[in-house]
């Protein structure tokens, strides 16, 4: 389990993922002041506009799917189906932040500047991919191998 590269690449995916958490992901401009906008919602100085509950959830959603797929080493074509999910549930992440980044506001949005957490799915789907085609090397190897029994 532990000397497949995969296993690594899932373990810094979700690591990523727990590390958005606590930073700020985007400054809204807007007409009427600045807003910040996070795992936790979108802020107004201290005053929460929008609540960042489903945010939070999505992102500990998919931490806590890559960790599962981990433990299921003995199902390698699971893994890679849960891999591929992964990846599509990542890209659908950004949907969702757009959501939340078009949702109405008191004035209008003049600038975004959007931060580093918002790189990390990008990484986490590279890496998704590479532990995709190391699980299909793995069952490659194990079907080979079967047939020369």
């Amino acid at each position: 389990m532990i000397q497949r590269i995969q296993t690594i690449f899932w373990f810094i995916i979700a690591v990523l993922f727990i590390v958005m958490i606590p930073n700020d992901w985007m400054t809204l401009f807007s007409t009427d002041g600045d807003f910040m906008f996070s795992a936790f919602g979108v802020f107004k100085g201290e005053n929460q506009i929008i609540t960042g509950v489903p945010l939070i959830s999505y992102v500990i959603l998919l931490a806590a799917l890559n960790i599962a797929i981990i433990f299921l080493y003995k199902k390698r074509i699971l893994q890679a189906r849960l891999t591929i999910i992964s990846i599509i549930l990542t890209l659908c992440f950004y949907l969702l932040v757009l959501m939340y980044r078009y949702m109405s506001f008191e004035g209008e949005i003049t600038a975004t500047n959007w931060n580093f957490p918002l790189i990390l799915p990008v990484i986490n789907v590279i890496l998704s991919v590479l532990a995709w085609r190391a699980v299909l090397k793995d069952e490659a190897k194990v079907r080979s191998l079967d047939r020369l029994r």
